[in-house]
Order: C-alpha cells, then structure tokens, then sequence
C-alpha cells in the first residue's frame, strides 16, 4: 500500500500572530524535517517591492559569508545557501524535498514567514507546483488577528527591538501611524484568503485565529492536516511576544484603526460566517455593530 505524500507547510502570517509558537510546538515532533530557520524569507524578497530591504539584506550577508571565505576564513554557510535560494527557487524546492527524504519519520517540513501573508496566488500556486513536480503535498496555514491589536503588537515589537525608534507612547504611534505600509499591508486578510482559496482546496488550507489559537483542537487541526501525530501543546508559553501591557486602547484609536480597516473585518466576517467575531476580535463592533 502506497504511503501518504510528505507535506510542505507555507506558511501565510500573519505577522504577531502566533507564528513563532506555533512553529516551536511543531518543532517538538520528531515528524516535522525542520531546517536552519523558521522563516527564510525567499518568495517576499523576490516579489514585494516594500521588501526590498530584505532582499538586500539576505545578499549582504552573502556577500560578507563569501568574502570571508575567499580570505581563508569560517564562512556562513547558511546565508549562502539562503542567498542561493533567492537566486534561483529551484533549490528552494529541492532543499526542502531533501529535508523530507532524509528519514522515513519526517512528514513534514514548514517555511512559516509571516510576511507571505502578501504574496499573490501566483507565487503560492507556484510553490504548490515545484513541490508537486517533486512528489511533496503542498499545504497553507493562515493565522490571523485583530486587526488593530496585530498592529498595536507589531509596535511594540519595534519599541522592544529598538528604544530610539519612537518618541511618543506605542499608543499614540498606532493612531498616528497604523495606515503606513509596513502595517497596512500585513493586515489585508482578505487579499490573503482570496489568494490561497484560488490556489489550495479547502483541506489544504487550515484558517486559525490568535485568539484561539492556544487551545488542543487548534493545535491538533493543524497537526492533522500536516499528517502528523498529535503533540502535546505548551499552552503557557508564547514565543516572540512583544512586551505586555497593562494599559488599553484609548476607545478613540481603537475605533479610529478599527475603521480604517473595515475592510478586513468585513471580509473575515463574510468568509467565516460561523465565526463569532464580535466575541473574538471585540474591535470588531467598531465596524460589524
């Protein structure tokens, strides 16, 4: 009897929400072919024009890991490769099928950058292609959050990774700075979910919300659609979370941010009828009443 294909997990964001946990729980399963990085970064830097400054950061590196090799010395060779991939996707392809191939055991192998949350179809329909041509499932995970709090939180990420960068309270930059692209785009849902829809039949696309993110049946429908066996979730700890606050929203900001992404609340709301949003995104009453 024929085995079940070996899948390569996508991941599509979004940025803050629970991407970084999600990959350390899968990581604990001696099933998932795990590689040198939870995000690589590849497809964003080849398609997004506001990810240029990626793209020259992934070659910056490689261009220092080369230079200290023609002069004799230890080189990166994981930034090598990453620029590698970069250059020509096939090996992409290749790297994870042979993550794959390594042992029996391995079922899966997952890319989870959040920042493929703005690719278009084209480039999941051809990630499902070049892994297809190779005998590998291809599947999507889309984690997404509030609107406003995602934001919020990826400020805050900001102001812990650089002090200087704001001058004025993370609450006022959300309502200062929350329509500037570098958080805009990341929270454009529904151009997300209508890229994967026209690309993945329904059982190759999982839809999870942060919210409810940290629960065993979450975890577990996404285990199952890897093809893994089930592992016990560290509900207590989250990875990667910008530094807590005790304060809330002005309700001005919030319904000001909340607003201006009416659209995305709209379309989740019309994508996931079953979806109590109200209770799971509470900003949402802000647009859905």
């Amino acid at each position: 009897m024929p085995q079940p294909r070996k899948t390569f997990l996508i991941g599509a964001g979004c940025q803050k929400g629970g991407t970084t946990w999600l990959y350390n729980h899968l990581k604990k399963s001696r099933e998932l072919a795990h590689g040198y990085r939870k995000e690589y970064h590849v497809f964003d830097s080849l398609d997004l024009p506001s990810e240029d400054w990626m793209r020259q950061r992934i070659l910056r590196q490689a261009e220092r890991a080369v230079a200290a090799a023609q002069r004799g010395e230890k080189a990166d060779a994981e930034v090598i490769h990453r620029a590698s991939m970069y250059v020509d996707p096939e090996l992409y392809y290749d790297y994870f099928a042979g993550l794959l191939r390594r042992a029996p055991r391995f079922r899966a192998a997952a890319d989870l950058t959040p920042d493929y949350a703005m690719l278009p179809a084209d480039r999941f329909r051809a990630v499902r292609d070049g892994f297809d041509a190779r005998g590998v499932r291809t599947v999507s995970v889309f984690l997404m959050r509030d609107p406003v709090e995602r934001t919020w939180s990826q400020i805050r990420m900001q102001a812990d990774r650089s002090p200087d960068r704001f001058t004025v309270p993370t609450e006022q930059v959300l309502a200062e700075q929350h329509a500037e692209p570098v958080y805009e785009l990341r929270s454009h849902y529904g151009d997300t979910i209508a890229a994967l829809d026209a690309v993945f039949a329904p059982e190759d696309v999982h839809y999870g919300f942060y919210e409810s993110l940290f629960t065993h049946d979450s975890v577990r429908a996404i285990t199952d659609l890897l093809g893994m066996e089930p592992i016990e979730p560290d509900l207590g700890t989250r990875r990667n979370s910008s530094s807590r606050t005790t304060s809330r929203l002005p309700e001005d900001v919030a319904r000001h941010v909340a607003q201006h992404y009416a659209d995305t609340y709209r379309a989740v709301a019309d994508r996931f009828p079953d979806v109590d949003l109200l209770t799971l995104w509470p900003h949402s009453r802000h647009v859905l009443g």
